[in-house]
């Protein structure tokens, strides 16, 4: 099970933690400004919570990491590391350690440090294609080279082309989306899956080179058919939950039927999106551009928040209530909250989907059931998880194409090697891998982890000769002001979200 909600920045934190996104703090790929209510780029790496690795140097355990997200900017280890997803790809970013990391490598390899991303942005075209596979090639050098010659406890590399591609392609993989019957399906469709391949054929190579060794293979979501993000968009302004501001920053009653009609149109007729999903990123951009400046790009910057009943995220998962007590220009009293937070999920949870007849969001979550710890009071008052249309065999009925890739909660765990049992098991979370991994390399797990040992993951004999060990110490580092951003590397940050379409 992966976060609430499955956001890529709050599920690797967790992760590599243990910990809840109430305890950490990161809830998403951004965090709003409770007094004029913008929203800016999260540095995902101002929590205290010690990760995975720190803890593993406290015990003289030496680490290998590769292109794990939001590790950025990265932390003095006992080990090397070159860090992932959420890098800034300018050029006096250092995202080594150590940070001449380069020249400790053979000469062939050099190349390789550097964001595992295509350089070209995130598209539908032969040349996306090829910049993944030409990655991961390069990828397959490097980390034989690591896992071969270089000493280690502790290896991880994180392969996003399956993430990158679902996002791009999935409609292509869905026999209920029209997509999957259009002429260029056949050749999306095996792209993808050769990434999935490719990752495969790496995956077996490291297994081999490194001997007897337990291995993991996890995702920190799954990936369905749901609708895109700006349906919560469209439905709360219908309801008059939010409201539209215009070109120049102004309310208006023309703004708000405008960015209505905006928004109705991208989510009633999916042609409209799929002919912009359909260009190149740098027209992709003018359009949405001129979007943006006509007032009427159905995103967190459109909506004016200051009489608006509701906030959203700008990826579109989760809602804080405009209450007076917590946001500068709230209109919502306290008194008012509990009513509107069970109308609000009443009313969400009402549209049915046409095509299928099923509810379009399967639950909103409050933000106090789902988060515990001193960030309590940041989280979201309501997330949103969308239902899963995804159905690998078809219905043999209608085509939905109302609905595209996106995260769902279910993600997977596979463990093979020496300690481990010949299985299935339920009921694993995110929360569960830290404390598992550092007990499987004999490490006390620390008391104010969230997750748990998965012991019926392992052996019989494994169990009962390595019992679980406690520590009393918090696996909290000291407090430190986290590094802020230039404005160049907190822009290529955005465009790097706006790719994947996180914005």
């Amino acid at each position: 099970q992966s976060t609430v909600p499955p956001v890529t920045p709050a599920a690797w934190t967790t992760v590599f933690t243990g910990k809840n996104p109430g305890r950490h703090g990161i809830f998403d790929f951004q965090e709003i400004n409770r007094e004029t209510y913008e929203f800016h780029t999260l540095r995902t790496h101002r929590h205290r919570e010690k990760t995975l690795w720190d803890l593993l140097n406290d015990h003289g355990k030496r680490t290998i990491l590769v292109d794990v997200p939001f590790t950025y900017p990265p932390r003095p280890l006992n080990g090397l590391m070159i860090t992932g997803y959420g890098t800034p790809r300018t050029a006096e970013t250092v995202f080594t350690y150590p940070a001449d990391m380069q020249s400790t490598l053979p000469p062939e390899l050099r190349s390789e440090i550097r964001v595992a991303l295509p350089e070209n942005g995130f598209d539908r075209s032969q040349r996306f294609i090829d910049e993944w596979e030409n990655v991961m090639v390069g990828r397959r050098k490097l980390l034989q080279h690591l896992v071969s010659e270089e000493t280690w406890d502790f290896f991880m590399v994180v392969f996003s082309i399956t993430d990158n591609m679902a996002h791009v392609f999935w409609t292509y993989a869905d026999p209920a989306h029209p997509n999957y019957y259009r002429d260029e399906a056949e050749t999306y469709r095996q792209a993808f899956y050769r990434g999935y391949e490719q990752c495969d054929h790496i995956l077996g190579e490291l297994i081999a080179a490194a001997g007897e060794c337990t291995a993991l293979v996890i995702s920190d979501h799954g990936f369905g058919s749901v609708r895109p993000r700006q349906y919560l968009f469209q439905r709360l302004l219908e309801s008059g939950y939010i409201y539209a501001r215009g070109a120049k920053g102004k309310s208006s009653a023309i703004s708000d039927r405008l960015l209505k009609f905006a928004v109705n149109a991208y989510g009633r007729y999916p042609f409209l999106r799929e002919l912009i999903k359909g260009l190149t990123p740098g027209r992709r951009e003018i359009v949405k551009s001129s979007l943006r400046k006509a007032g009427v790009m159905p995103n967190a910057s459109s909506m004016d928040y200051s009489r608006s009943r509701v906030i959203v995220s700008n990826f579109g998962l989760q809602i804080w209530i405009n209450e007076d007590r917590r946001f500068a220009r709230g209109p919502v009293s306290a008194s008012e909250r509990e009513k509107l937070l069970v109308d609000l999920t009443d009313y969400l949870l009402s549209d049915r989907d046409p095509v299928t007849g099923e509810r379009v969001i399967r639950a909103v979550h409050r933000g106090r059931d789902v988060y515990d710890g001193p960030f309590e009071d940041e989280c979201p008052d309501l997330v949103i998880e969308y239902n899963n249309f995804f159905n690998i065999l078809g219905d043999g009925g209608k085509k939905n194409g109302l609905v595209e890739g996106g995260h769902t909660y279910d993600g997977i765990l596979l463990a093979c090697g020496p300690s481990i049992a010949a299985k299935r098991i339920e009921g694993a979370s995110l929360m569960d891998l830290a404390p598992s991994i550092l007990h499987l390399l004999g490490i006390p797990v620390p008391f104010d982890v969230d997750g748990r040992v998965l012991e019926e993951m392992l052996s019989a004999q494994y169990r009962h000769q390595n019992p679980v060990q406690t520590s009393d110490v918090p696996a909290r580092v000291e407090a430190s002001e986290a590094a802020s951003y230039s404005e160049v590397q907190d822009e290529e940050i955005r465009e790097q979200l706006r790719q994947l379409g996180y914005l």
